[in-house]
């Protein structure tokens, strides 16, 4: 019987000590898992200030996008009015639509020329564009002019042959 009785003491002890590894266990595995949860939900929330930072950026750029948009456009039509004689006064309009080219490289310059890269394109390639145009409206004008002086030349031709035909003594025949 006394082996018994040590037998029950020694049971005892083996179950408590099992049983203080099992506390100290399963107190482990809790903390492990709600450091586990805390640091679940930190990453949510980074995550969620980091999409919330970059749907607002989004947004910027998109809004820029749609006024660069616009005043693009509106560069393009009143570069298609200058010297067109639409506009009673081109210089005014020049000057308009060189501040309106100034705003829009400061615009686009504000950000990366990377999200903007079709616009900074056509930004680089407007100043040799208007050039061009200017170059044609003065060739056309000088052509228009010539085309004028031609004309006043054939007149004036006419208007001689006429006066010397009329005259039958100089012997001059028209054609």
């Amino acid at each position: 019987m006394a082996n018994n009785g040590k037998n029950k003491k020694q049971n005892s002890e083996d179950i408590k000590r099992e049983l203080r590894k099992f506390a100290g266990y399963f107190f482990v595995l809790t903390l492990l898992s709600f450091f586990v949860i805390f640091l679940f939900l930190d990453s949510y929330q980074h995550q969620r200030n980091r999409i919330e930072q970059d749907v607002v950026a989004y947004k910027t750029i998109l809004n820029k996008q749609q006024m660069l948009h616009s005043k693009l456009d509106t560069i393009y039509y009143h570069m298609s009015l200058l010297n067109t004689n639409k506009v009673r006064n081109n210089v005014f309009l020049g000057d308009y639509i060189s501040k309106n080219i100034q705003d829009f490289r400061k615009i686009i310059e504000k950000d990366s020329t990377v999200a903007f890269k079709h616009y900074s394109f056509l930004m680089e390639k407007i100043d040799s564009l208007l050039a061009l145009k200017n170059e044609i409206v003065t060739i056309s004008a000088k052509e228009q002019h010539i085309l004028r002086d031609l004309n006043e030349c054939i007149e004036k031709i006419t208007k001689i042959e006429q006066e010397l035909s009329k005259d039958p003594s100089r012997g001059f025949q028209s054609r």
